[in-house]
């Protein structure tokens, strides 16, 4: 039977890489950046409300936060729930393996972009390193195993985030699925619980699940054996959140050469899939080839998602820690910052076709804009950028808005970057936009067939040439960065002493 604990306890010692997320939830209260709240009413949206407020009042500084008890469908669940463990690029270093950590957010996502590079080869492979396979007494998330009659969706607090979803959702799930020519695959897809043993599973055209079930389906199944691992360490769920690995390559193997050590696995009750040793809870079971409806679900852009025909998932064992967590997702609410490794491979082969590319930002909060930074030298070169990143479908199709800016603006600083559109841009003739193209089939403004038009925007500086002013007038900040830069490493050195009372 499932066990259940009034606190949650906290594994001790962590340092990355962290082999689970209890390590890291470790980690982030060690350092006073997880907060524990004794309980939340969810039937009043009490968490999901604190996800807003922690946002606003907090921005990217927000905690992690861990809910010791949760009241949903008018029971309380002793089952803890955590939330917004990566809400900032300083915890995307850490995970990561960053050494010098600061506040700084712009200094934290130069030095993620730096630290991702590593791993990645000249020809554009990732390190990779296989995972390595655990026996049973190993494996945490085998101290629980519930079949037949015990295994229920409903003992576990998976939450409904907004009062407009169609339920209860797993949100933050990592599928395994195997293909016997392309191998393993591990994505991130919600689930919307539709019974003790039945979750609908969202796969959107072009993930790599929904190949994973069409090649099924051509070869005649009419299920696919799944595993799925919910609560596991933070760079195997960045891998599982993103689409680092290509169709064919090992999620697992991807993890571990982020990590730099293997991701210990071991395999499913029910089927021979392996999962992550580590993982809170697993679920397994059958994804049948029928569909029914699915949704309607808060998504990432900030807005209701409708209602649409999905698989299903038929649960036929749980495994958990005797004491498991629930890591839970609210989408819309704080950045997508654990896309990031994806979005540094995505500017390295950028580079390749932009070699005035300096600086690629998709900002995590505003996932339809791109903002690039080039070392401007010839007439029409902004354009070109944008035009190339609209053309560069793993950007171009998730992008609505790009903006070129120089290499002087740092485009993590929207404050800086807004003060360039506004100061360095002209709309005519320093604009573009793109009509017929993809988009997320998530924009609530597309109107058909997931077609939108997109704006390039040229925020450089406009030369003579481009119909810019003989001589464009100097920026107040990069006149300080270029002639007085002495003044801020000044500033940095003595900034704790500023805030310190005299004796």
């Amino acid at each position: 039977m499932q066990q259940t604990v009034a606190t949650a306890s906290i594994e001790s010692e962590s340092k990355p890489p962290f082999d689970s997320l209890r390590e890291y939830a470790a980690y982030l209260e060690s350092q006073g950046r997880l907060v524990r709240i004794d309980q939340m009413d969810q039937d009043q949206y009490e968490m999901t409300a604190f996800g807003y407020r922690m946002e606003e009042r907090f921005r990217e500084q927000a905690p992690a936060f861990l809910v010791e008890r949760t009241k949903l469908d008018d029971r309380w669940y002793e089952t803890p729930v955590l939330g917004n463990i990566l809400g900032n690029f300083r915890a995307v270093a850490e995970v990561l393996g960053v050494e010098e950590l600061t506040d700084v957010e712009s200094d934290m996502n130069k030095a993620v972009v730096d630290q991702i590079l590593t791993h990645l080869s000249s020809n554009f492979k990732w390190d990779m390193i296989d995972p390595v396979a655990v026996e049973r007494d190993q494996a945490p998330c085998k101290e629980v195993v519930l079949t037949g009659d015990e295994v229920d969706l409903f003992k576990f607090p998976f939450i409904r985030n907004n009062p407009a979803d169609g339920g209860r959702f797993i949100s933050a799930s990592a599928v395994i699925m195997e293909d016997p020519e392309l191998g393993r695959n591990m994505g991130t897809y919600r689930m919307h619980i539709k019974g003790p043993r039945k979750a609908g599973i969202c796969f959107t055209t072009r993930n790599h699940g929904n190949q994973f079930m069409w090649r099924a389906r051509q070869r005649g199944q009419t299920t696919v054996p799944v595993s799925i691992a919910i609560g596991i360490d933070p760079i195997s769920w960045m891998m599982s959140s993103t689409r680092m690995a290509e169709i064919g390559e090992d999620e697992f193997a991807l993890a571990g050469g982020l990590r730099g050590k293997p991701l210990e696995i071991v395999r499913s009750e029910t089927n021979e899939l392996m999962v992550p040793a580590h993982a809170e809870i697993v679920l397994e079971g059958e994804i049948s080839m029928e569909k029914e409806p699915e949704g309607p679900y808060g998504e990432m852009l900030g807005y209701i998602g409708g209602e649409e025909p999905n698989h299903w998932v038929d649960i036929k064992a749980i495994t958990h820690r005797s004491t498991p967590w629930v890591y839970n997702l609210m989408p819309g609410i704080g950045g997508a910052y654990l896309t990031w490794p994806w979005q540094v491979g995505h500017f390295a082969r950028l580079k390749q076709l932009i070699p005035s590319l300096t600086r690629v930002h998709m900002p995590p909060e505003i996932p339809p804009i791109c903002i690039a930074c080039i070392d401007k030298r010839l007439p029409g070169e902004g354009m070109e950028a944008g035009l190339c990143i609209l053309g560069y479908r793993m950007t171009g199709f998730a992008k609505k808005i790009v903006i070129v800016l120089d290499k002087d603006i740092d485009p993590t600083d929207l404050n800086r970057v807004m003060h360039a559109v506004a100061t360095r841009w002209q709309p005519d003739p320093a604009s573009i936009i793109v009509k017929q193209t993809l988009s997320l089939p998530i924009d609530p403004s597309t109107h058909r067939n997931f077609l939108n038009s997109k704006i390039i925007i040229d925020a450089t500086r406009q030369l003579p040439a481009e119909g810019g002013p003989e001589k464009f007038a100097l920026d107040n900040r990069t006149v300080m960065e270029e002639q007085a830069g002495d003044a801020f490493e000044l500033v940095d050195q003595k900034w704790q002493e500023y805030f310190t009372p005299p004796d």
